[in-house]
């Protein structure tokens, strides 16, 4: 997903439907177009929630991915925030392009329960129906 998120299709300004995206100051929403789950299930237009910070080297070898807790934002302050900082600090944002996502299944911008299936307003939110997703399916 990473990868996706260095070459959007297409991105999104906010999600009407979910409250709790606006939670998150700054951060960026990408639509990636399909997702096929560890669990085999596809998602289509999966809206992704995450912040950057640091610059990404014109190699584009300098990204550093941070996986949050399965409830956590994609503001890598929130639980890493003793850690994110400049020389000497473990996400060292002079050297590295830290880029943090948003669990799916989470609420806080990311495909969920509280967004609409498929992107599409008239299938109405997932809702219970939002299918299991794995660290797996986060890291992917």
């Amino acid at each position: 997903m990473a990868e996706q998120l260095l070459n959007p299709v297409e991105r999104a300004d906010s999600q009407p439907e979910n409250p709790y995206s606006a939670l998150i100051t700054d951060q960026s929403i990408v639509i990636i177009p399909s997702f096929t789950l560890e669990s085999g299930v596809t998602l289509h237009n999966v809206p992704v929630a995450y912040t950057t910070r640091g610059q990404l080297s014109p190699e584009r070898d300098n990204a550093l991915v941070i996986c949050h807790a399965l409830s956590g934002s994609a503001d890598v302050a929130d639980w890493w925030g003793p850690l994110l900082g400049g020389p000497g600090q473990a996400f060292d944002t002079s050297r590295f392009f830290v880029v943090c996502l948003n669990s799916l299944g989470s609420p806080y911008g990311s495909a969920s329960a509280v967004t609409y299936k498929d992107g599409d307003p008239s299938k109405g939110l997932y809702g219970p129906e939002f299918p299991l997703t794995t660290v797996r399916d986060d890291v992917k």
